[in-house]
């Protein structure tokens, strides 16, 4: 009977897309053969394109090839396998919204400030009180109390390399949808700050590393539509390994109910260059 050994790697691959990846995994223990079959970049750059996982552009890919010919000591690689596992330049870093507060809380980790009166801030489907958007079904609704919903994304656990944080900076682009009903005044405002390891979001001061947007609306706004609002930063500095989130609403006339600022549609996507530009702290 013939070694597994005597099998082309080739072949070796071609069982692995059959599998699961605890399979795959399980594999690569097998012997030297399978592991370097199963660890090929080749491999997992085909399983990305076949599963629709999002992959830094052929330009940018070309020039990371090119800079590490140039200084291979100065350059990161890219690790197929894990953006095939985790997926960090899909479209949004950020999950979809459920279809209560308790819920992404318990599932997400999301964190709500609200009065004690749980109806001071609530799930709507659909929204009430505003145009309809084919975009969103379903948002959080606040009252004439603040409600604050707080989302913190780890960037490293989601799959972005450290490496690409600290020496690419790619552009970080945060938005959202957000209305106001048409028969009450009201407002918005997102707080979003960049967070090193361990780092607080209320002692975080330096300006390359926080960005706020607010609106207002008046009473009998019209028309009343959903629009987004987006923020997008660029130059931060080395370290960055969190993002964090703060959406806050209310109504500007103190009415029982939810008549506060509305949004839904959270989006955090990580938006990579063409070309490669080793930022080193020097550069900073």
């Amino acid at each position: 009977m013939a070694s597994i050994n005597d099998y082309p790697a080739i072949i070796v691959q071609e069982i692995a897309k059959r599998l699961d990846y605890r399979s795959i995994q399980a594999m690569k223990l097998c012997n030297r053969h399978i592991y370097n079959a199963l660890t090929d970049s080749l491999l997992w750059i085909e399983l990305c394109e076949r599963d629709k996982r999002a992959l830094p552009s052929i330009e940018f890919r070309k020039s990371l090839a090119e800079s590490a010919d140039n200084n291979e000591a100065c350059v990161g690689q890219l690790d197929f396998e894990r953006i095939w596992v985790k997926n960090p330049f899909r479209s949004n870093l950020a999950p979809p919204m459920l279809e209560s507060l308790a819920d992404m809380q318990t599932q997400y980790g999301w964190t709500f400030n609200r009065s004690e009166d749980a109806e001071m801030m609530v799930v709507e489907e659909p929204p009430a009180g505003t145009e309809p958007h084919p975009e969103v079904t379903r948002c959080i609704a606040t009252s004439c109390w603040e409600g604050k919903r707080i989302v913190k994304i780890d960037l490293v656990k989601e799959g972005i390399p450290e490496w690409i944080l600290d020496h690419i900076r790619p552009r970080i682009i945060v938005g959202e949808m957000v209305a106001p009903r048409w028969d009450c005044g009201s407002t918005y405002t997102m707080r979003t700050k960049l967070l090193r390891p361990d780092e607080e979001f209320g002692r975080i001061y330096e300006d390359d590393r926080i960005m706020n947007t607010t609106k207002a609306w008046n009473q009998w706004t019209s028309p009343c539509r959903w629009e987004k609002v987006e923020m997008t930063f660029e130059d931060y500095p080395m370290g960055i390994r969190h993002i964090e989130v703060h959406s806050c609403g209310e109504d500007r006339q103190n009415w029982a109910g939810n008549y506060g600022a509305k949004f839904a549609n959270l989006e955090i996507r990580i938006e990579m260059p063409d070309k490669v530009y080793w930022i080193t702290g020097d550069d900073e």
